[in-house]
């Protein structure tokens, strides 16, 4: 009786089984792992937008909290724009908050010289509520409402300023 010889290596069927194999746990660990870091860019992303719009929400906030008159009549649509003097000495000089819709940004003007605040800005609004706030039948400026949206985030990031300085003392 004569014996059978074993074959010896690999097969062509278990080559190709264990190539697609590799290739199937290839496609799923890339998957993963892309889906892992685009979720980390994005939400980089999405963290340092918003704590740029804070600290601009800040810097407003911080500019109008001490405000002593307008210079112009705010400009509430378009291109929105606030110019005020400031009660606070160290803010001194002609100011104003300007939002630039074309270039999608917000600045602060100080003494004509721009500096820039944030970018990528989306629906800025301006809001100004007046009311007699000392019954002296003149309207005053009781806050100030700004509101906006950046690119990329979905959130409105908006604040109400309360003007200090608005109501003369009698």
């Amino acid at each position: 009786m004569a014996t059978r010889k074993q074959p010896q290596g690999l097969i062509l069927i278990e080559l190709i089984t264990v190539i697609v194999l590799i290739g199937i746990i290839g496609s799923f660990t890339t998957f993963f792992l892309y889906s892992g870091i685009e979720g980390y860019v994005s939400t980089k992303n999405t963290n340092e937008g918003a704590l740029n719009a804070q600290m601009a929400l800040d810097r407003m906030t911080l500019e109008l909290r001490d405000l002593n008159y307008f210079s112009s009549s705010p400009v509430t649509s378009g291109n929105a724009s606030l110019s005020y003097q400031s009660a606070d000495v160290a803010l001194g000089g002609d100011r104003m908050i300007q939002y630039n819709s074309t270039q999608e940004t917000i600045a602060i003007n100080i003494d004509g010289t721009p500096y820039l605040l944030l970018e990528k800005v989306t629906d800025f609004s301006l809001a100004v509520t007046p009311k007699d706030l000392n019954q002296d039948g003149v309207q005053e400026v009781a806050a100030i409402g700004i509101g906006f949206h950046l690119q990329g985030i979905g959130t409105e990031f908006r604040t109400k300023i309360f003007p200090r300085h608005m109501v003369k003392n009698k």
